[in-house]
């Protein structure tokens, strides 16, 4: 028993510290959504729990789980199976009889006895609820004690941010805030480039500044599809399995499809810039194109923990 107990523990540590992350991971919308799935696993692991726990007490004692089921059958005291004696039941008949024919008050009697009501403690008390019952505390107490130990963990999402804030200061960027709405990158990308004061396409100088903000991805995301269609031995080695260059070029520029390293490549040779990464994990700045990125240094940020949906970039620019 001890040993179920012990892994228990550890299950509901484990689902703890699983519930601690997803809620310090929520977005108001997402808020409701995760707290009503937290709330049903730990009601799975309880009820799994207690199943396995009455399983093993009746495995281990198997006359105690009988004596249990048939208490939770009935809480009326067991009856002997000898019959009252016919004699006895009609002198208590007759005795009744005069009680409720007196004209005295049964209750200041003092020459007849009180009929007393039966006592609640005659019952057999039922063992198989007061099991129920320790067991609930026990996993109340291991639940508090996951709880606790979750609460003392550091905060991933919290490291990250001090981290990269510290690295903002040390290389004098502001960071400018980008929807996570999957075209990210390229908006962040867009967001440097204009930041440098280089043009996003021909076709944008004729735009008016609102409306580049407002579809500078559009542009990033033709630029990086034509350039990585234009250097097929670059990128197909680089490609999923199954997946086909024009397939692929294909989600680039049309769809909502996360860009990653092999995207940000292909547009910092297209623009011909360095783009520089900061992110709070390894050497905190990276760079890429350096050699042949001459026009401009494009500053990203890239998050792995700060966004409930996931991997993030912003863009960043100089004080």
């Amino acid at each position: 028993m001890e040993d179920l107990l012990t892994l228990h523990r550890k299950q509901l540590r484990d689902l703890q510290s699983v519930i601690t992350q997803k809620k310090k991971s929520a977005t108001k919308k997402t808020r409701r959504g995760v707290n009503d799935d937290c709330e049903r696993l730990e009601r799975e692991l309880k009820e799994k729990q207690a199943s396995e726990i009455v399983a093993l007490e009746k495995e281990l004692n198997p006359n105690s789980a009988a004596d249990d089921d048939e208490n939770e059958g009935s809480s009326e005291p067991v009856v002997g199976d000898n019959p009252e004696p016919e004699g006895e039941k009609e002198e208590q008949d007759i005795s009744s009889k005069l009680q409720e024919t007196t004209l005295e008050d049964p209750t200041t009697a003092t020459n007849h006895e009180r009929i007393e009501p039966p006592s609640s403690s005659s019952k057999k008390p039922n063992r198989a609820k007061a099991r129920l019952a320790r067991r609930a505390a026990q996993i109340d107490e291991i639940t508090a004690q996951a709880q606790q130990e979750a609460a003392a963990q550091p905060n991933p999402r919290a490291i990250e941010a001090e981290r990269m804030k510290q690295l903002f200061a040390e290389n004098g960027l502001t960071e400018i805030q980008i929807a996570p709405d999957g075209h990210c990158l390229y908006s962040a990308f867009a967001a440097g480039l204009e930041g440098a004061g280089i043009p996003l396409s021909d076709e944008s100088t004729s735009s008016s500044s609102e409306g580049t903000k407002q579809r500078g991805y559009t542009f990033t995301r033709k630029a990086a599809g034509r350039y990585i269609e234009s250097h097929p031995d670059d990128f197909t080695p680089f490609l999923e399995e199954g997946e086909t260059l024009d397939g692929h070029v294909r989600k680039v520029t049309s769809t909502a499809e996360w860009g990653g390293q092999m995207e940000l490549l292909a547009l910092a040779k297209e623009y011909g810039v360095t783009v520089k990464v900061v992110q709070a994990q390894g050497v905190g700045v990276t760079a890429m194109n350096e050699e042949e990125g001459e026009k401009a240094d494009v500053w990203l940020a890239y998050h792995r923990k700060g966004y409930g949906l996931g991997e993030h970039y912003n863009a960043l620019r100089k004080k």
